[in-house]
Protein backbone atom coordinates (compact mmCIF):
# COMPACT_ATOMS: atom_id res chain seq x y z
CA UNK A 1 0.00 0.00 0.00
CA UNK A 2 1.18 3.69 -0.70
CA UNK A 3 2.42 5.61 1.71
CA UNK A 4 1.42 9.00 0.48
CA UNK A 5 -2.05 9.30 -0.09
CA UNK A 6 -3.77 11.60 -3.04
CA UNK A 7 -5.93 14.41 -1.01
CA UNK A 8 -8.43 13.78 -3.55
CA UNK A 9 -9.25 10.14 -1.49
CA UNK A 10 -9.34 12.04 1.93
CA UNK A 11 -11.36 14.69 0.91
CA UNK A 12 -13.75 11.81 -0.46
CA UNK A 13 -14.56 10.69 2.94
CA UNK A 14 -14.57 13.97 4.52
CA UNK A 15 -11.57 12.91 6.52
CA UNK A 16 -8.91 15.50 5.15
CA UNK A 17 -10.12 18.07 7.22
CA UNK A 18 -11.73 16.15 9.95
CA UNK A 19 -9.03 13.58 10.59
CA UNK A 20 -7.03 15.46 13.09
CA UNK A 21 -3.42 13.53 13.20
CA UNK A 22 -3.34 13.44 9.60
CA UNK A 23 0.35 14.78 8.00
CA UNK A 24 -0.57 16.96 4.93
CA UNK A 25 2.21 17.37 2.22
CA UNK A 26 2.73 19.60 -1.10
CA UNK A 27 4.88 18.06 -3.99
CA UNK A 28 6.62 20.47 -5.65
CA UNK A 29 4.03 20.38 -8.78
CA UNK A 30 1.71 21.46 -5.93
CA UNK A 31 -0.54 18.37 -5.93
CA UNK A 32 -1.32 17.36 -2.42
CA UNK A 33 -1.24 14.25 0.09
CA UNK A 34 -1.66 12.47 3.01
CA UNK A 35 1.12 10.41 4.86
CA UNK A 36 -0.88 7.17 5.61
CA UNK A 37 -1.99 6.78 8.94
CA UNK A 38 -4.16 4.10 7.80
CA UNK A 39 -5.69 2.91 4.86
CA UNK A 40 -9.18 2.86 3.95
CA UNK A 41 -8.91 5.59 1.63
CA UNK A 42 -7.12 3.75 -0.33
CA UNK A 43 -8.52 0.38 -0.12
CA UNK A 44 -12.07 1.30 -0.18
CA UNK A 45 -11.58 2.69 -4.04
CA UNK A 46 -9.55 -0.47 -5.06
CA UNK A 47 -12.11 -2.61 -4.01
CA UNK A 48 -14.53 -0.58 -6.19
CA UNK A 49 -12.85 -1.96 -9.01
CA UNK A 50 -13.05 -5.67 -8.04
CA UNK A 51 -16.11 -6.21 -6.12
CA UNK A 52 -19.30 -5.48 -8.40
CA UNK A 53 -21.67 -8.16 -6.65
CA UNK A 54 -22.48 -9.08 -3.07
CA UNK A 55 -20.87 -12.93 -5.09
CA UNK A 56 -17.56 -11.31 -4.71
CA UNK A 57 -17.92 -11.37 -0.57
CA UNK A 58 -16.47 -11.83 1.51
CA UNK A 59 -13.33 -10.08 1.26
CA UNK A 60 -10.63 -10.03 3.39
CA UNK A 61 -7.59 -7.85 3.29
CA UNK A 62 -4.90 -6.74 6.07
CA UNK A 63 -1.39 -5.71 5.41
CA UNK A 64 1.45 -4.92 7.88
CA UNK A 65 3.18 -1.33 7.18
CA UNK A 66 4.71 1.92 8.87
CA UNK A 67 1.55 4.52 9.58
CA UNK A 68 1.78 8.10 10.62
CA UNK A 69 -0.03 10.20 12.63
CA UNK A 70 0.57 13.92 13.84
CA UNK A 71 -0.30 13.19 17.73
CA UNK A 72 0.43 15.67 19.55
CA UNK A 73 3.14 13.56 22.19
CA UNK A 74 4.04 10.32 22.61
CA UNK A 75 2.48 8.14 25.14
CA UNK A 76 4.86 6.88 27.48
CA UNK A 77 7.06 6.82 24.91
CA UNK A 78 6.18 3.97 23.37
CA UNK A 79 2.28 4.23 21.86
CA UNK A 80 0.58 7.10 19.78
CA UNK A 81 3.99 7.94 18.29
CA UNK A 82 4.27 9.33 15.05
CA UNK A 83 5.68 6.90 13.42
CA UNK A 84 5.16 3.01 13.80
CA UNK A 85 4.20 -0.59 12.56
CA UNK A 86 0.53 -1.37 12.28
CA UNK A 87 -1.29 -4.53 11.41
CA UNK A 88 -4.44 -3.43 9.64
CA UNK A 89 -7.26 -5.71 8.99
CA UNK A 90 -10.26 -5.01 6.39
CA UNK A 91 -13.60 -7.05 5.99
CA UNK A 92 -16.40 -6.78 3.69
CA UNK A 93 -19.14 -8.88 4.00
CA UNK A 94 -22.67 -9.64 2.32
CA UNK A 95 -24.30 -8.66 5.40
CA UNK A 96 -24.13 -7.75 9.34
CA UNK A 97 -24.61 -11.29 10.18
CA UNK A 98 -21.39 -12.41 8.41
CA UNK A 99 -19.60 -9.63 9.57
CA UNK A 100 -20.37 -10.05 13.11
CA UNK A 101 -19.68 -13.92 13.01
CA UNK A 102 -16.08 -13.02 11.29
CA UNK A 103 -15.40 -9.95 14.23
CA UNK A 104 -15.78 -13.19 16.77
CA UNK A 105 -12.96 -15.43 15.02
CA UNK A 106 -10.62 -12.42 14.77
CA UNK A 107 -11.34 -11.50 18.28
CA UNK A 108 -10.62 -15.49 19.72
CA UNK A 109 -7.34 -15.44 16.95
CA UNK A 110 -6.25 -12.56 18.94
CA UNK A 111 -6.82 -14.07 22.63
CA UNK A 112 -5.18 -16.90 21.14
CA UNK A 113 -2.19 -15.04 19.98
CA UNK A 114 -1.64 -13.09 23.22
CA UNK A 115 -2.07 -16.15 25.02
CA UNK A 116 0.43 -18.34 23.28
CA UNK A 117 3.12 -15.27 23.71
CA UNK A 118 2.23 -14.80 27.43
CA UNK A 119 0.52 -11.84 27.53
CA UNK A 120 -2.91 -11.52 29.58
CA UNK A 121 -4.74 -8.91 27.46
CA UNK A 122 -8.12 -7.84 28.68
CA UNK A 123 -10.78 -7.05 25.95
CA UNK A 124 -11.74 -3.51 26.39
CA UNK A 125 -14.82 -1.16 25.06
CA UNK A 126 -13.21 2.41 24.23
CA UNK A 127 -14.15 5.70 22.05
CA UNK A 128 -13.34 4.77 18.06
CA UNK A 129 -11.78 8.41 17.89
CA UNK A 130 -11.47 9.45 14.63
CA UNK A 131 -12.75 6.23 13.16
CA UNK A 132 -15.45 5.17 14.74
CA UNK A 133 -18.00 6.29 17.92
CA UNK A 134 -16.83 2.84 19.58
CA UNK A 135 -14.13 0.58 19.23
CA UNK A 136 -12.62 -2.78 20.73
CA UNK A 137 -8.69 -3.01 21.96
CA UNK A 138 -6.66 -5.51 23.54
CA UNK A 139 -4.81 -3.53 26.68
CA UNK A 140 -2.51 -4.70 29.01
CA UNK A 141 -2.90 -3.89 32.62
CA UNK A 142 0.01 -2.04 33.79
CA UNK A 143 0.64 1.05 36.48
CA UNK A 144 2.98 2.58 33.91
CA UNK A 145 -0.26 3.09 31.63
CA UNK A 146 -1.77 6.14 30.82
CA UNK A 147 -5.63 4.77 29.92
CA UNK A 148 -8.21 3.51 33.23
CA UNK A 149 -10.16 0.46 32.35
CA UNK A 150 -12.79 -0.49 34.76
CA UNK A 151 -12.67 -4.32 34.54
CA UNK A 152 -16.17 -6.57 34.83
CA UNK A 153 -15.52 -8.99 38.10
CA UNK A 154 -17.35 -11.63 36.34
CA UNK A 155 -16.14 -11.80 32.90
CA UNK A 156 -12.95 -9.45 32.44
CA UNK A 157 -14.21 -7.37 29.56
CA UNK A 158 -13.36 -3.76 30.35
CA UNK A 159 -14.61 -0.40 29.55
CA UNK A 160 -12.38 2.67 29.41
CA UNK A 161 -12.67 5.24 31.60
CA UNK A 162 -13.12 7.89 28.58
CA UNK A 163 -16.95 6.51 27.55
CA UNK A 164 -17.75 4.82 31.27
CA UNK A 165 -20.36 8.14 31.76
CA UNK A 166 -22.67 6.07 28.99
CA UNK A 167 -21.60 2.75 29.88
CA UNK A 168 -23.34 1.37 33.57
CA UNK A 169 -23.40 -2.10 33.19
CA UNK A 170 -20.56 -4.87 31.26
CA UNK A 171 -21.04 -4.27 27.45
CA UNK A 172 -20.30 -8.43 27.07
CA UNK A 173 -22.71 -9.49 30.49
CA UNK A 174 -24.33 -6.89 31.74
CA UNK A 175 -22.95 -6.68 35.46
CA UNK A 176 -22.93 -3.84 36.51
CA UNK A 177 -19.28 -1.27 36.62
Amino acid sequence: MPSLHPKENWQATGRWESFDALFKLKSRSGAEYALGPTHEEIIYPLLKHSVSSYKDLPVYLYQIQTKFRDEPRAKSGLLRGREFRMKDLYSFHENDEDRDGYYKVIKNAYFNIFGRIGIDVVWTEASGGTFSNRSHEFQVVSPAGEDTIHVCEKCRVAVNEEIIEEQKVCPECGNET
